[in-house]
């Protein structure tokens, strides 16, 4: 859980985790002394001591606040120095940390191209040295992926191949049964069927003849019984040709399409199993042949940044100008002065040309507050050696880099902010003069505000704590809009005159 807090000077303005001035540090020290009083008065009396009406008033005054609407400026604060408009500042652009070698003298007049310094650069030797070699397997690699690649590919054809042939061919099958054989026997069966009737129908009418025959004599007894046989014959005959008809229909001819068909899904689902495997086996060496790809890139890349670095050991005038040391120009005075043989880190500043005509206020801003901050926004702005003046100037370019954490909270990043001042306005001005500003990135009118202190986080939500009745206090969640160092504007979850709590509630207190 986090807080929307701010600690107020004893000027009115606010910390964003800005420089302070010997001054501002006392103030800032003496306000944080009384914030931890405050603390650790809200914390309540002892056990089993009590606390009078005057003093239970006043806690309520001092922790309790009735929602109004007011007017404000949003203003972000932060504290800076001042630097020329115009100037060229070189920084050491070889990562991690390298020593000089050589250096030019402080002061001297240089010309565009003249070499300012060198670094040692044996250790990026050696890297590139490496990184050719890694470059070298690198595309070795590829080039064996892109071979298994290919084989795999004209593999995969063969086996789709072999199988929708095979498919093809179980295919033609059963069209033959259902074209073919199926019609050939179901129209043998008709043709046994219609002799067998034809059959009976005639040995029928031989046994109504014999019989006559038999009573006239003509004919014996045995031949009339030949007659008789002929005809249960017959009527077997014909039977069977049913019979076979029936069987053919309900058992032999669904076994014969089972067969035939079976051999069709099993060529189909052998085709799928085919294609799907070839495409697993092609995505695997394709994902192997994107790998070794990206793996040269990236070496080639990296082989490429080393040869940067090694061009950036020689550090070049990019204009004429004086040279002027960066240590020279470190108001904090850290570190030792630009010689042979000395240690410069990744970004530091080795030299500054600069042009002192004109100059600018750059002021650090915490990176949460930068997003609020436009390309020509109003900027009071305070100088330290002109202390109770103030000039208005314009915001004119906003960092893109941020600077190095303080000493005091190494984690914080900052972003200069460049503040054009009105020309002419003080001469006498020197390079790395502390200064500090309010920048106004907006103005608030009639809005249903807060104190900031009244305001909780939790996650992506935000609450305020209002009565609950009964001693009791309830989290509300808020929806919030602009602020100020001061002030919350309340979109929705809050009323007018409605009393939210300025600090967390004590344990007893929440209600559930």
């Amino acid at each position: 859980m986090s807080r929307l807090m701010q600690i107020p000077l004893a000027s009115g303005r606010w910390i964003h985790g800005r420089r302070l001035s010997g001054r501002m540090l006392l103030a800032a020290s003496v306000v944080v002394l009384l914030v931890v009083l405050v603390l650790w008065a809200s914390r309540g009396p002892a056990e089993g001591g009590a606390v009078g009406p005057a003093a239970a008033a006043a806690e309520t005054r001092a922790e309790w606040f009735v929602m109004t609407r007011r007017d404000f400026d949003v203003t972000i604060s932060a504290a800076g120095e001042l630097e020329p408009k115009e100037k060229v500042e070189i920084k050491n652009e070889v990562e991690g940390r390298t020593a000089i070698v050589e250096i030019v003298d402080e002061g001297a007049s240089v010309k565009q191209g003249d070499v300012l310094a060198r670094l040692a650069d044996d250790e990026i030797r050696s890297k590139i040295d490496q990184s050719r070699q890694d470059v070298e397997q690198a595309l070795a690699d590829k080039v064996s992926a892109e071979e298994s690649l290919a084989i795999q590919r004209n593999e995969a054809q063969r086996k789709q191949n072999e199988s929708q042939t095979k498919l093809a061919l179980a295919t033609l099958d059963l069209k033959k049964w259902e074209e073919g054989d199926d019609v050939k026997k179901q129209r043998d069966l008709e043709l046994a069927l219609e002799k067998a009737k034809r059959n009976l129908e005639r040995t029928r009418r031989d046994l109504v003849e014999s019989k006559a025959l038999h009573a006239e004599r003509f004919i014996s007894d045995n031949e009339l019984e030949d007659a008789e046989i002929d005809v249960i014959e017959a009527e077997n005959e014909l039977a069977t040709a049913k019979l076979e008809i029936d069987v053919y229909h309900k058992f032999t001819r669904p076994k014969e399409r089972q067969d035939v068909q079976s051999k069709v899904d099993d060529a189909q689902a052998e085709l799928s199993l085919t294609i799907d495997k070839n495409q697993r086996e092609l995505r695997r060496l394709e994902a192997d042949l994107n790998n070794r790809t990206r793996t040269l890139e990236l070496r080639q890349q990296k082989l490429a940044e080393l040869e940067q670095q090694l061009a950036k050991t020689v550090v070049t005038a990019p204009k004429d100008g004086l040279v002027v040391y960066g240590t020279s120009m470190d108001r904090w005075g850290r570190g030792d002065p630009l010689r042979p043989g000395r240690d410069v880190s990744h970004n530091e500043s080795l030299f500054i040309l600069p042009d002192t005509r004109q100059m600018v206020a750059v002021l650090s801003v915490h990176e949460a507050m930068l997003p609020q901050v436009r390309i020509g926004q109003k900027v009071r702005v305070t100088i330290d050696a002109r202390p109770g003046d103030m000039v208005e100037g314009e915001v004119t370019q906003i960092g893109v880099m941020a600077e190095g954490g303080r000493w005091w909270n190494p984690d914080v990043r900052e972003y200069g902010v460049k503040v054009t001042l009105p020309a002419g306005f003080d001469t006498s001005l020197k390079p790395a003069m502390r200064c500090s500003g309010e920048i106004v990135v907006d103005h608030v009118s009639d809005a249903l505000a807060a104190p900031v202190q009244a305001v909780f986080t939790e996650g992506d939500q935000k609450y305020c704590y209002v009565h609950a009745g009964g001693g009791k206090v309830r989290r509300q969640p808020v929806t919030v809009g602009r602020h100020s160092n001061t002030h919350v504007e309340m979109i929705d979850g809050l009323g007018e005159e409605q009393r939210v709590l300025l600090r967390q509630p004590q344990p007893g207190e929440l209600s559930k």
